[in-house]
């Protein structure tokens, strides 16, 4: 009977280290699709792309402004469209992805942001995979001011 519950638990355990490897090797994949995504975001704002910013939001999208103002994803077009956020050369740094699932959350600091090129924001981003595609679902930004 021992022989047989050792090689039962030994089953199990392998089990659990193979499944726990599949998991780390899927987030990773997932971590570098949503990191791809971030810098797609960032060229489409600075090229005042409307279409690939649309492709990037949810049709549910919801966005607070560093005016502290709500957006809608027809809001956000617009501005982009409009050069608000197009400016300088925007770098991000201190970036971190997060995958809960079917869920990312992004995060870092993006220097050089705004139509003077000059701002730094701290900015968190939240992603949902749907129909296997993830798509930006809400995000908030708020401007870092030096003391």
């Amino acid at each position: 009977m021992k022989p047989l519950l050792v090689v039962t638990l030994a089953i199990a355990i392998s089990s659990a280290a193979l499944g726990q490897r599949a998991h780390r090797k899927s987030s990773s994949s997932a971590e570098a699709e949503i990191m791809k995504l971030e810098d797609q975001w960032i060229e489409s704002r600075a090229t005042k792309d409307p279409a690939s910013t649309k492709a990037l939001l949810a049709d549910d999208y919801f966005g607070g402004g560093l005016d502290g103002q709500a957006q809608t994803k027809q809001q956000f077009i617009d501005l982009v469209s409009a050069g608000q956020f197009a400016g300088g050369k925007t770098q991000q740094i201190d970036r971190k992805v997060r995958i809960y699932g079917d869920t990312a959350v992004s995060t870092g600091l993006a220097t050089g942001v705004g139509q003077s090129g000059t701002d730094k924001v701290r900015y968190l981003r939240v992603y949902a995979k749907r129909n296997n595609q993830w798509r930006l679902v809400a995000s908030q930004a708020a401007r870092v001011t030096n003391p």
